[in-house]
């Protein structure tokens, strides 16, 4: 059986550690390149057998599939190089973009074969499609809320999760499509149709989602608690095969599961 090559991008991170990690568990795929940002302190270690470099160029040309969880910036900069080489895949879990940012990244994404999730775990995805039905019964008469917690390291705010949560309840009812951001301020009541965000940073907390449905006299809260990165790691492994063999497009881990 043919190995599937596999470069991370960002191993030095949070999530390429954890993929790193994992990977011995996929007797598909194997590690053949780890590049890192330009001055980082781990460029010229080795980890599993690999040299970490800062070669975008070097990264591309010895995988079949890149896993990305950077920052904006360095996946912009990806996707410009991957531009002369189309048959390799993109596996990407970078949150945080600019509304600039995500334009340039659709338009970048054309004609390559790319899987984006801001979360690649299966239980967050089951919770988009809880969602959207939640959202399409009784959006109309709900004040409708998500709160999310993450580690006191996470720059984005919110989270690129709850934004996809947020989306997965526009697209159940297009009515509730408008966005408030729970920030202090004297004048600040609730408006109809629209969707809350709040946001906590602390401790060592992997990711907790609760999308709030209240309505009068009870409340529906659906919760999704990651307790180990693993659920990320796995997710974006799994993702790297599934993507080998599709043609190219922009896919999700949804498109995964059918």
């Amino acid at each position: 059986m043919k190995k599937i090559k596999v470069g991370i991008f960002g191993p030095a991170g949070r999530m390429g550690s954890d993929i790193l990690l994992r990977i011995p568990n996929f007797k598909n795929l194997e590690i053949s390149s780890l590049c890192e940002r330009k001055g980082h302190l781990s460029v010229g270690k080795s980890l599993c057998g690999c040299m970490i470099h800062e070669d975008v160029k070097k990264i591309i040309s010895s995988s079949d599939v890149i896993i990305d969880f950077t920052i904006p910036k360095a996946t912009i900069q990806l996707l410009e190089t991957l531009k002369n080489n189309k048959d390799v895949c993109l596996v990407t879990g970078t949150t945080g973009y600019s509304e600039k940012e995500e334009k340039l990244f659709k338009k970048l994404s054309h004609g390559l074969k790319v899987l984006r999730s801001f979360n690649m775990s299966i239980g967050i995805n089951l919770l988009r499609n809880l969602v959207e039905v939640s959202s399409k019964r009784i959006g109309n008469f709900s004040d409708i809320e998500i709160s999310e917690i993450h580690h006191n390291k996470k720059r984005d705010i919110p989270s690129g999760t709850a934004m996809i949560l947020a989306d997965s309840i526009k697209q159940g009812n297009t009515k509730v499509n408008k966005f408030s951001f729970r920030e202090k301020g004297s004048n600040s009541q609730r408006k109809m149709h629209e969707i809350g965000f709040s946001s906590i940073r602390g401790g060592d907390v992997v990711g907790e989602h609760t999308v709030y449905f209240f309505m009068d006299g009870e409340r529906i809260e659906l919760t999704h608690k990651a307790t180990d990165r693993k659920i990320f790691s796995n997710g974006a492994l799994e993702a790297a095969g599934w993507l080998y063999n599709k043609k190219p497009g922009l896919y999700s881990i949804i498109d995964m599961l059918g």
